[in-house]
């Protein structure tokens, strides 16, 4: 019995100048994270890791930006960001921390509920894919937060209470301002809520149309497994 197991090892051995071309780098890179206080809520810590900026250019002058989160769904990985950040025909850049980037572009984008999904066209190797979960049955006073790019000025985590849910639309108490829309909402425990988007304070004084503490978020309940892993299947 040993003898032939003994054999069966030679058989299996490589060639002495033989190699195996596989890449044993792991998929995600942490040199330009942030510490994060380890005793802090899951959901704060993944809307700061899988952060990225959504930048948009017009034949590569910039036009604006957004902000969106990285997320993996069996092998798939993807970006949610909010479509009024994405719209339009315009070239997509991901900027991951280290200022590292990559081109992405739509997989599905829909205006009424402001959610779309955006594929890099290389995978994210400064910005940590999180598992996709859904938080449907939102609460009056959860604690949810987001991971935002105001005024292109790096990554800024908020914190704040979700006070009111309707059919599309999450309303929370937060603060936001430009370049933060597109930020992914997570519960304290990591799963999704929804996805910042603008509120229009009615103003003549030319202020931002986010503003602090009143922030209107598309429900993530508008965006069903169905129809991201069909986005997803057609984006391939």
């Amino acid at each position: 019995m040993f003898r032939g197991l003994f054999f069966l090892m030679l058989s299996c051995t490589l060639p002495a100048n033989a190699h195996l071309d596989i890449d044993l780098s792991p998929e995600y890179d942490d040199r330009y994270t942030a510490e994060i206080n380890p005793y802090a809520p899951i959901g704060l810590k993944v809307s700061y890791l899988s952060s990225v900026i959504v930048q948009i250019l017009d034949e590569g002058v910039p036009l604006g930006s957004g902000s969106g989160n990285y997320f993996k769904l069996g092998k798939s990985r993807f970006i949610i960001t909010a479509a009024h950040v994405v719209d339009g025909e315009n070239e997509i850049l991901i900027i991951e921390k280290g200022f590292n980037m990559t081109e992405a572009t739509v997989v599905y984008s829909d205006p009424t509920s402001d959610i779309a999904i955006l594929v890099p066209k290389e995978r994210l190797r400064h910005t940590k894919a999180i598992p996709f979960r859904r938080d449907i049955n939102n609460q009056m006073g959860e604690k949810v937060y987001h991971c935002g790019h105001p005024a292109r000025e790096g990554w800024h985590i908020s914190e704040g209470l979700l006070t009111g849910t309707y059919n599309d639309v999450v309303m929370v108490n937060t603060f936001a301002w430009p370049g933060s829309s597109g930020s992914v909402l997570f519960d304290e425990t990591g799963r999704v809520i929804g996805v910042l988007s603008s509120i229009r304070v009615g103003t003549p004084f030319g202020f931002p149309d986010m503003i602090e503490h009143i922030v209107l978020a598309s429900n993530i309940k508008m965006l069903d497994q169905e129809t991201l892993k069909a986005a997803l299947r057609n984006g391939r």
